[in-house]
C-alpha cells in the first residue's frame, strides 16, 4: 500500500468524495480507503486548494451567517507527541512456562541456572501520511469598496473566519469517518469474534423465531430485544477486558519466522470507546427505557452517537475497500464491503485515530492582481491498528 511507504498520498479527491456523501450532495458510493489509511505493518520500510468568490458590493442590509460547527468522533484525535513522525509500536509476546527443577532434587546431578529463554517482541510500524491544501483568495479592491463601515467589515471578517473553521472541522469529520469505516470494513471481512451478529445471537439466546431485520422495531419485538442488547453489550465489554486472543487480528509470522505465541490484548473500561448509530439508540431511549424507573441498571455506559457512518441518506450503510492487516504482517486492500446494517462498534482507544503531523497557512500578495492568496496545507495520518480490540455490531 502506498500510504504504508515513506511517501505522502494526495488525498484531496478521496476527501472531497467523502464530504459530498456526508453532506448529502452525493448518494452512497463505494470508497476505496485502502491507499490512504495507514495500517500497522511489521514490514520495515527503507525509503522516505477552494476558491472564495469575490465579495459583491453591499446594497442595503447584509446578514452575516456564522454558526460554529462541532465535528463527530473527537475521541479519535491523537496527539503528535505519541503518534507523530515514524511511529513504531512494540508488542511483547508471552513466554513459555517450564517445569520447576527444584522438585525433586537428585543426588549426583546438577541444575543449569543459565538456561536461556529470550522474550519475543513484534514491532508494528506506521508510515506516511495524507496531504491536502486549500486556497482562500481575498481581493483587495473589493474589500475596500464592499462595506459601509468598519463595524460591517469586522462582522464580515468574523463570519468568514467562522465559516473557514467550520469547513476545516468538517474536513476533520470526513477524515474521521474514513478511519472508522476502514476499521469497520476490515472487521466485517475478518468475521469471527470481531463481528457481533445481534439478531442471530438474540434468537439463539432467547429462542425467539419471529424477530427479523424488518420487524425488530415493532412494539412486540423491540422492547425485549433492546433489553437483551444492552445486557449482551455489557457482557462483550467484560470479555474485552479479559486478556485474550479474541476480538483482534493476529499475525502468524514475523520477519520470516513463524510465531509460536499469539498477540494478547485487553481493553478495560477506561480504554474502551463505543460508537452507536443514533437512530437505533433513539429508539431504545424512547421505547425501551422510557418506562424504566432506574435507567442506570440498563445502560451500556458512555458512548458517542453517530448520525450516519458514511452517507447522510443511508445512515446505517458503509461501502468501502479497506486496507487490511495480513497474516504475514503486511497489509493489502481487502474485498470490497457493502453493508447497510451497521449499528455500532466497540474498540480500544489505540485501535484507530488521526494525527495532525503538520499544518500551516501562508499568505502571498499579488501586486498586479491586487489580491491576497492564503494557502492552507496539512499532512495528516489516518491510522488503524488491527491487532487492537475492535467489534462491529451488525443487525443480522
Amino acid at each position: 500500500m502506498a500510504v504504508n511507504s515513506m511517501t505522502f498520498q494526495q488525498s484531496a479527491t478521496l476527501l472531497n468524495d467523502v464530504l459530498e456523501q456526508i453532506t448529502g450532495k452525493k448518494s452512497l458510493a463505494a470508497v476505496d480507503e485502502s491507499e490512504f489509511v495507514s495500517v500497522a505493518t511489521t514490514l520495515l520500510q527503507t525509503g522516505y486548494d477552494q476558491l472564495n468568490t469575490a465579495v459583491q458590493e453591499v446594497i442595503g442590509r447584509s446578514i452575516w451567517v456564522s454558526r460554529a460547527y462541532d465535528p463527530i468522533y473527537p475521541s479519535i484525535m491523537m496527539d503528535e507527541e505519541k503518534w507523530g513522525g515514524i511511529t513504531r509500536k512494540v508488542t511483547t509476546l508471552d513466554g513459555e512456562f517450564i517445569n520447576d527443577q527444584g522438585y525433586p532434587l537428585t543426588d549426583g546431578t546438577s541444575i543449569d541456572p543459565f538456561l536461556i529463554q529470550k522474550r519475543k517482541n513484534v514491532q508494528f510500524n506506521f508510515y506516511g501520511g495524507n496531504t491536502k491544501e486549500m486556497l482562500v483568495t481575498t481581493p483587495e479592491e473589493q474589500l475596500n469598496t464592499a462595506f459601509h463601515s468598519s463595524g460591517e467589515f469586522g462582522s464580515f471578517m468574523a463570519a468568514q473566519a467562522v465559516q473557514l473553521q467550520n469547513q476545516l472541522k468538517q474536513k476533520i469529520e470526513a477524515e474521521s469517518r474514513i478511519v472508522v469505516n476502514n476499521m469497520i470494513g476490515a472487521a466485517i471481512n475478518a468475521g469471527g469474534d470481531r463481528v457481533m451478529h445481534v439478531l442471530t445471537e438474540y434468537k439463539a439466546a432467547t429462542g425467539n423465531t419471529t424477530i427479523t431485520a424488518a420487524n425488530y422495531l415493532s412494539e412486540a419485538e423491540f422492547v425485549p430485544f433492546a433489553k437483551w442488547m444492552y445486557g449482551a453489550l455489557t457482557t462483550k465489554k467484560r470479555f474485552l477486558a479479559e486478556r485474550s486472543t479474541k476480538f483482534h487480528a493476529q499475525i502468524n509470522t514475523y520477519a520470516g519466522v513463524t510465531l509460536t505465541k499469539p498477540i494478547l490484548r485487553h481493553t478495560t473500561e477506561q480504554f474502551l470507546r463505543i460508537f452507536m448509530l443514533s437512530q437505533f439508540m433513539d429508539q431504545i431511549n424512547s421505547s425501551a427505557l422510557s418506562g424504566i424507573y432506574n435507567k442506570d441498571l440498563l445502560s451500556i455506559g458512555r458512548y458517542e452517537s453517530v448520525n450516519f457512518w458514511q452517507n447522510i441518506d443511508a445512515p446505517s450503510s458503509v461501502s468501502v475497500t479497506a486496507n487490511e492487516l495480513q497474516a504475514d504482517g503486511t497489509c493489502a486492500a481487502g474485498t470490497p464491503v457493502v453493508s447497510d446494517i451497521v449499528l455500532g462498534c466497540l474498540f480500544d482507544v489505540e485501535a484507530l485515530g488521526i494525527t495532525v503531523k503538520a499544518e500551516s497557512v501562508r499568505s502571498i500578495y499579488n501586486p498586479r492582481g491586487r489580491y491576497f492568496n492564503n494557502w492552507y496545507n496539512w499532512i495528516v495520518r489516518w491510522f488503524n491498528d488491527q491487532t487492537e480490540n475492535f467489534i462491529v455490531l451488525l443487525l443480522d
